[in-house]
């Protein structure tokens, strides 16, 4: 009688190599961007009247904008992340969070610090120059800060572009916005639609080319993130990278004024 125990189907042969188990995939957003809409337009009006008594408490106009706005985008985080886990159990799973940190987090730095200059003195100067032409008049994007800035003031505005945007805009934006858009009609309607979007939340008051100039640089902002937020898989890379993208404009700001 031989003493060879024949394979069992469930297990290799013997020298085969063992197959690896498919890498799960991601499940489809479950939010409608309508839904999306509607329940961040809502959020904004709660947060902005829970936030007007720092008009009374800070009685500098600049600092009191600052504070409030940081205030309504913490408020915005908060309330987005209740809505989900309310009604979007698997929203984790749908955004994406990496199992590993550093790695997003240097090719983030790597990709903001590139987009800067593409965006801002590519395609800035070239819609500079269309807007000059059409307008006859020479264009300045309007002012994102103060003209003076207390200590206080520089310490919120470092914190809310450095931390509290990053956070507010990418989760919304890209996570919620952009994942159900291109999740149901493709990439290049998610990140059209989630960039215009990203635009228009960046209106500011002034002359309307001004304004334009300004919304059009973050359109393409918005398009490009949503880019790199799709190659990534996850949303601490375009956290990151929306960080490292403020870090420089502040700085230039803040070192010009």
């Amino acid at each position: 009688m031989s003493d060879r125990v024949p394979p069992r189907p469930d297990l290799p042969a013997q020298g085969s190599a063992v197959p690896e188990m498919p890498a799960p995939e991601r499940p489809l957003a479950t939010w409608r961007w309508w839904e999306a809409l509607l329940v961040y337009m809502l959020i904004l009006v709660v947060s902005a009247f829970a936030a007007l008594p720092v008009f009374q408490v800070i009685r500098s106009r600049g600092l009191a904008n600052l504070s409030a706005s940081a205030i309504i985008a913490l408020l915005n985080v908060g309330f987005l992340v209740l809505w989900l886990q309310r009604f979007h159990p698997r929203w984790r799973e749908v955004i994406g969070v990496p199992r590993r940190i550093w790695p997003e987090v240097r090719a983030g730095t790597g990709f903001g610090a590139l987009l800067y200059p593409v965006v801002v003195f590519g395609v800035g100067i070239a819609l500079n120059v269309v807007l000059e032409l059409v307008t006859g008049r020479t264009i300045r994007s309007p002012r994102q800060l103060p003209a003076h800035l207390s200590a206080a003031g520089v310490a919120v505005s470092i914190a809310y572009s450095l931390v509290i945007a990053p956070i507010h805009e990418e989760l919304f934006f890209r996570g919620i916005l952009f994942r159900s858009l291109a999740d149901r009609h493709g990439f290049a309607v998610g990140a059209g639609g989630s960039g215009l979007a990203f635009g228009l939340i960046h209106y500011v008051p002034g002359p309307w080319y001004g304004s334009v100039l300004l919304m059009g640089v973050m359109v393409f902002t918005g398009v490009a993130l949503a880019w790199f937020y799709q190659r990534r898989g996850n949303i601490v890379a375009s956290m990151v990278a929306h960080a490292t993208f403020n870090v420089i404009g502040l700085t230039l700001i803040l070192a010009l004024r």
